[in-house]
């Protein structure tokens, strides 16, 4: 009674309730993605947000979101903005991730203090204050003038003697410092909070391999973090993982160029996009190129063969 044209009530209606039927809609997984850190300004690794990435998998859409063309951009009601996953959407199993988010705390909160007059408070932040031993100092200083490594993975390193000493172990039998440091750094450090290298699967001589391995692209960085998951829980030689799970990267023009061109033949109507300026959509065809090789494609080779290929058409 209180629709257009037909209201008797007096009432105002703000807005419009947008119905979804159960028995048609499709099951979808959400990914909200929020801020990385917890402040404004963070000094370290302990700002960040653990709630910065929800996964909802009990979430239905209407279907014809899932039909639209995959450049499209929807708003979720009081959610926000969502685009199709390029890499791990399927038919069988949609994903859609947040791009832009409706709801700004930080925003908020200074209006709100503004509005009472009252000055905003700065965000506090609390600096970590390291003391390091004289022969840390002297690893801080030889990682970063002799290696050439940044601040703040030496520091990583250089803090914790065990840390330093599987590093310095590795390097020797690989010199290769930037890629060992940042696996040490970013991968290994997180798992010597609760263990000592001693515990470890794997020797530093297999650990330089995984190194190796990346540095030769023969494996992407991604699935060199796979690897090295699978070299903490069973051990054993990253070769030879790599072998048997057949996650070689895929390098090759003869292998490549096949995939490439079944992708620009089955999204016709996003070439046409891409051809009349939506060069943005360069992304959704990497992202086809990589879900289609189960993210073992050389990404630079992918895109030096897209753009090729996609000007040629």
């Amino acid at each position: 009674n209180t629709k257009s044209g037909e209201d008797t009530s007096g009432k105002k209606v703000k807005g419009t309730i947008h119905w979804l039927s159960a028995e048609h809609a499709r099951k979808v997984e959400v990914r909200l993605y929020d801020r990385l850190f917890k402040v404004e300004t963070p000094d370290s690794l302990d700002d960040l947000n653990p709630d910065s990435l929800e996964i909802l998998v009990e979430c239905y859409v209407e279907p014809a979101v899932i039909d639209e063309k995959p450049d499209v951009r929807y708003q979720f009601e009081r959610q926000g903005y969502f685009y199709v996953d390029p890499i791990d959407s399927t038919d069988e199993k949609p994903v859609f991730n947040r791009i832009v988010s409706l709801k700004d705390s930080w925003t908020k909160s200074v209006k709100e203090q503004a509005k009472k007059r009252e000055p905003v408070k700065p965000v506090e932040t609390k600096q970590e204050v390291i003391e390091l031993t004289e022969e840390a100092e002297s690893r801080l200083n030889t990682y970063q003038t002799e290696f050439g490594l940044n601040a703040e993975v030496s520091m990583i390193i250089a803090k914790d003697d065990e840390l330093s000493v599987f590093f310095n172990d590795v390097v020797k039998i690989y010199n290769s410092p930037a890629t060992v440091a940042n696996f040490v750094a970013n991968e290994l450090s997180r798992e010597l909070k609760d263990k000592k290298t001693v515990d470890l699967k794997f020797t530093p001589v297999e650990f330089a391999q995984l190194a190796e391995l990346t540095d030769k692209e023969v494996i992407s960085s991604k699935i060199a973090k796979d690897v090295f998951e699978e070299m903490l829980k069973n051990g054993g030689s990253p070769k030879e993982i790599v072998e048997a799970k057949g996650l070689m990267q895929i390098s090759s023009l003869e292998q490549l160029e096949p995939i490439i061109d079944s992708v620009i033949a089955g999204n016709p109507d996003n070439v046409a996009k891409y051809k009349e300026g939506r060069i943005n959509l360069f992304g959704f065809f990497v992202g086809q190129v990589l879900k289609a090789t189960g993210g073992k494609a050389n990404p630079k080779l992918v895109n030096e063969l897209l753009q090729e290929k996609l000007s040629e058409v």
